[in-house]
């Protein structure tokens, strides 16, 4: 089998396990399948063992009179079922009732409606997709920040229905309703898998994916697996050119997986293994990371302006700034410089649903992220970045601000600057919202403190 079709295979193995989540039997059998597929004597593995919580959708229905739809239940509410609920559509009269709704713009969201729901007292929410034929999870919390810090579970059912039973549903507002979601949650253990190509390098660059995913995940991000299968084979045949070593690695828990059920829930399983080389003083050995995420369509390379000034001479591709929703988030945030390739703007449709299948990614994009890939984990391996850019965007602002000071720009300055500035990811708005950010210029961080009604509003 030739290298192409591997990635090819091993994306659809993957995507073939429905809701492969972590610490499930499902990524205990991928990771062995997979494992089988790579051996190689170059490569040294490692399977990083990370407490998450397991929650799985047993049996999920809407019932209404003598017809039952199928439905999902949402990650991660502890289920529940009930009879004779009123189906209700106004959220302000939802107490005592089943509230049926449609997912806002922004799919993620769908939490703000739930909260509310359940502070009114709803005893369900169903949320109606804008697509017919689709049914999809979205991750739901209790709180209304983002924080990695443990917060109450969400505690009412939370279920979605297809566009076109959500308009059969809204023809029997008034009407009784049942609902059954039959949800588990338990703690478990998932991994993240490292491969690393043999080196005597001191540093090492990271080219990182997640196995997890929700339904059927092929270009979330199973095919991300396999391209960067691909991606580390090919470095195979080049490694004497290296100035540094390389990893693979695989990620859990990406989607979900904290067993606090903290409301900042994805990208957990890298935020343990950043905690794992921390507390082995290695973080600093690694120089820079390349994420593939989403990839399949239209894409977009998200990293910090330094980066994009310097990569951009030798790279074509769009650049724009970090989001907060890859992996690459855990390590930005520790002043290592990163970057994560997706097509998440341009995949809405099928998101989190059964249809994110392979019919629906387009080849040439995926030629062409592919090609832009191998550049960007080729030019990281083999040529230097400089922290200069940054350190002197960041002196004019100091100047700006009238602070006084003068940082060096060298690497130990760039990494403790970055760590110190990018500690915020909510930002408060005076209407009471909040909303993710990703930022880390002296600036923005003072337009934080200006933009909120209370000191006491930001986090610690």
């Amino acid at each position: 089998m030739s290298e192409s079709a591997m990635a090819f295979s091993i994306a659809r193995r993957c995507s073939s396990y429905m809701d492969l989540v972590g610490g499930s039997m499902a990524e205990y059998d991928f990771i062995e399948w997979f494992l089988n597929q790579i051996d190689n004597p170059l490569f040294s593995y490692e399977l990083q063992p990370v407490s998450v919580l397991l929650w799985r959708d047993r049996f999920s229905r809407v019932i209404h009179g003598s017809n039952e739809f199928r439905a999902l239940s949402m990650p991660l509410t502890l289920g529940g079922s009930g009879r004779g609920g009123k189906l209700t559509m106004d959220i302000n009269d939802s107490g005592g009732k089943v509230l049926l709704t449609d997912f806002p713009e922004d799919m993620d969201d769908a939490k703000y409606i739930y909260i509310r729901a359940m502070e009114k007292g709803a005893l369900a929410v169903i949320f109606r997709d804008k697509y017919p034929g689709i049914t999809r999870r979205i991750v739901v919390t209790a709180t209304q920040d983002y924080s990695w810090d443990r917060a109450p579970p969400p505690i009412i059912p939370a279920l979605t229905v297809p566009k076109e039973v959500g308009d059969e549903l809204g023809r029997h507002v008034g009407e009784e309703v049942d609902f059954i979601s039959d949800v588990e949650t338990k703690l478990s253990t998932g991994y993240n898998l490292v491969v690393n190509l043999e080196s005597d390098k001191e540093e090492s660059v990271i080219l990182a994916v997640h196995h997890d995913h929700w339904l059927t995940g092929y270009a979330d991000d199973c095919l991300g697996v396999g391209l960067g299968t691909l991606l580390l084979l090919s470095a195979v045949r080049n490694r004497s050119s290296f100035k540094r070593g390389l990893s693979f690695i695989s990620f859990t828990a990406e989607e979900a997986g904290n067993p606090g059920f903290a409301s900042l829930y994805w990208a957990y399983g890298s935020t343990r293994y950043v905690e794992y080389l921390k507390r082995r003083e290695l973080l600093n050995s690694v120089y820079a990371v390349l994420n593939l995420d989403v990839v399949g369509r239209q894409y977009v390379t998200h990293t910090s302006e330094d980066l994009s000034m310097q990569l951009s001479q030798f790279v074509s591709t769009q650049w724009e700034l970090p989001k907060p929703y890859f992996d690459s988030l855990n390590f930005e945030m520790n002043g290592i410089p990163a970057m994560t390739l997706s097509s998440l703007d341009y995949y809405w449709d099928v998101y989190h649903t059964d249809r994110d299948t392979e019919d629906k990614v387009n080849v040439q994009e995926i030629d062409s992220a592919l090609k832009v890939s191998h550049q960007l984990l080729n030019h990281l391996l083999t040529n230097d970045l400089t922290p200069s850019p940054y350190i002197s965007v960041l002196n004019r602002d100091i100047i700006s601000v009238g602070l006084g000071i003068e940082l060096r720009e060298d690497w130990e300055t760039y990494r403790l600057v970055k760590y110190l500035l990018s500690k915020y990811l909510v930002e408060y708005r005076r209407d009471g919202s909040v909303k993710t950010i990703y930022t880390n210029s002296i600036l923005s961080y003072v337009r934080r403190f200006i933009n909120i009604n209370d000191i006491n509003q930001v986090p610690p």
